[in-house]
């Protein structure tokens, strides 16, 4: 016969360890986002302005673009 041995509270161990682990790694986000430095109310209202300005400006040129290029393609009748 074999002999096994059986660790105390093994069987626990491995059953808990996965939300021991769960719960380390979300006291250590909730820390860090502690540390976050937050932009404010004017940089957030500013930075949304300019990626706003910036979508309409390129969908503006690739618009123009699709127009040349549809043009070109209609002069060239490439496609009947």
């Amino acid at each position: 016969m074999v002999a096994v041995k059986v660790q105390a509270g093994g069987f626990v161990r491995r059953l808990v360890r996965p939300f021991t682990n769960t719960w380390n790694f979300l006291q250590e986000v909730w820390q860090e986002l502690h540390r976050v430095v937050w932009p404010s109310h004017e940089e957030t209202y500013t930075f949304t302005v300019v990626v706003i300005i910036a979508v309409v400006i390129v969908a503006i040129w690739v618009g123009l673009l699709d127009m040349i290029f549809t043009k070109l393609v209609g002069l060239l009748r490439l496609y009947r």
